[in-house]
């Protein structure tokens, strides 16, 4: 449990608004009117954040991407403002597969004060426009939710967790849930949710687990249908501390010639350490570290190329980070180029997810997103391809069918310890005409939110209602990988 770290953030303020200094491969975005944390896309191209730490925690705020599709000199609109009385800080999140609702719920703290409470809040976008927000209710009896990790499955159920108990919840609509099952761990605090490429749902226990051999390296797995937990592979060290039992983040990365099924590389907490699940044979390895840096809590993301980006820092909520990227084909954990959120903040203070464009939005509770590059090309085999049903649609029209395969991509592509999900693995539908203006269309309604390869599925679009009559090429984008380009026509 991280009770000191709102004061910490006070101490850490004054540096967190620096310049970024020059450094290869980072540009910025144009800053947001307040202090934001987590991130969020939605799925009409813009970016939902929410006002963290320094601003005004009950406030969230939106960018759209400029006129060529690029988010540097986006544009900033809000504040949108949760009911009164809920401003959280460390809660979970999830944008639902309808496209028009976004969850937030619990919070380690709340206008604050560290209560893990079980409040929330439940917001309506109006594609391409505005958002409003409701309270929702935790489920019946939970006096908890806190820090809580969660993760919208493969079947489309939202699953939440309890920080402070063995138990979960599925999402069933306005301040209604569904009891799901315990976890075999004492509780979930600190662990994680990562969903795998068969459906299932991946936790590394951060207590000694007396159901899975008594293991202080125990993992555990939810069935795909989301009845049961059961014991996972046993990881080869441990990967947290009995003092605080801190994790880093667990990003699934891209099948390859070493790792055919993908696999997921787990950073340690307050441990010089990581381990690496091979999907194909479904067990641990000892996975690579960069001298005295490890992740009590602190965000990784996955890049086009194949690499896992994190920032990491030494010991327990210290200053001090630096920018790596894990090479599961090298097996490697080398440092990157950093931007001004290092070497001034913790690891647990960022927040990371993949834009449409395959920069990686990195920030530290301050008013600059900054947007990390990668080199090279996005990894053979893992963008989307997309079928075109017809090439000539009605402007303004609605629910207009796409289907294609691997639209949601191989990886929900983004994670942290316990605190925060971003995951990005859904389509958006990006237009283009001859003069290089891009459009976005509303995609929701998908018939699937399965991250496994060749998954045929579609989704559903609406053209924003200012869209031009005209030519236009068309492509959906999943996790910063565009599909197939094919030819469309607006009339």
């Amino acid at each position: 449990m991280k009770v000191f770290r709102y004061i910490a953030l006070a101490l850490l303020a004054s540096v967190l608004g620096v310049s970024m200094a020059s450094a290869q491969s980072w540009t910025n975005v144009t800053a947001s009117p307040q202090a934001i944390g987590p991130i969020l896309q939605l799925r009409d191209g813009r970016i939902l954040a929410h006002s963290d730490q320094n601003g005004n925690a009950n406030s969230w705020y939106i960018l759209s991407p400029a006129s060529d599709g690029t988010y540097e000199t986006g544009t900033w609109a809000g504040p949108y403002n949760m009911q009164s009385g809920y401003a959280p800080f460390f809660f979970s999140s999830v944008v639902m597969l309808d496209g028009k609702t976004v969850l937030a719920e619990g919070g380690e703290y709340n206008n604050g004060q560290s209560v893990w409470t079980t409040l929330g809040s439940l917001g309506t976008v109006t594609p391409f426009g505005g958002m409003t927000w409701v309270a929702n209710s935790p489920p019946t009896g939970w006096s908890t939710i806190g820090d809580a990790e969660s993760d919208l499955m493969a079947n489309g159920k939202y699953l939440q967790s309890n920080c402070c108990t063995k138990q979960t919840a599925f999402y069933n609509g306005p301040n209604s849930w569904i009891a799901g099952p315990n976890v075999l761990a004492v509780r979930n605090d600190e662990s994680g949710y990562t969903s795998l490429p068969d459906g299932r749902v991946l936790m590394v226990d951060v207590q000694t687990n007396s159901n899975c051999g008594n293991s202080t390296k125990s993992s555990e797995v939810l069935d795909a249908n989301g009845v049961a937990w059961t014991c996972g592979p046993q990881l080869t060290q441990q990967l947290w501390q009995q003092s605080d039992q801190e994790l880093g983040s667990a990003v699934l990365f891209y099948p390859s010639s070493k790792y055919p099924k993908g696999g997921v590389f787990q950073m340690g907490g307050n441990a010089v350490a990581s381990n690496i699940l091979d999907f194909n044979t479904f067990t641990w390895a000892t996975g690579p570290t960069l001298s005295n840096y490890d992740q009590a809590d602190g965000p990784g993301a996955l890049e086009p190329n194949g690499k896992v980006l994190e920032m990491i820092s030494p010991g327990l909520f210290n200053a001090g980070c630096t920018f790596a990227e894990f090479d599961p084909i090298a097996g490697t954990l080398t440092a990157t180029a950093n931007n001004s959120q290092c070497p001034s903040s913790s690891s647990y203070e960022g927040h990371m997810m993949i834009f449409p464009t395959g920069q990686i939005g990195s920030l530290s509770f301050e008013t600059q997103i900054h947007l990390y590059k990668g080199t090279g090309s996005p990894v053979s085999g893992v963008a989307a391809t997309i079928i075109p049903v017809a090439n000539v649609v009605l402007g303004g029209s609605k629910n207009n069918k796409l289907y294609g395969f691997q639209l949601n991509g191989l990886s929900e592509n983004n994670a942290y310890g316990d605190d925060y999900q971003m995951a990005t693995n859904y389509p958006l539908i990006r237009f283009k005409d001859s003069s290089g203006k891009v459009w976005y269309g509303f995609t929701h309604d998908d018939s699937s939110h399965s991250i496994a390869p060749n998954t045929l599925s579609y989704t559903l679009y609406d053209l924003n209602p200012a869209m031009p009559p005209g030519s236009y090429t068309m492509q959906t984008v999943t996790n910063g990988i565009g599909s197939n380009i094919v030819n469309i026509h607006v009339r």
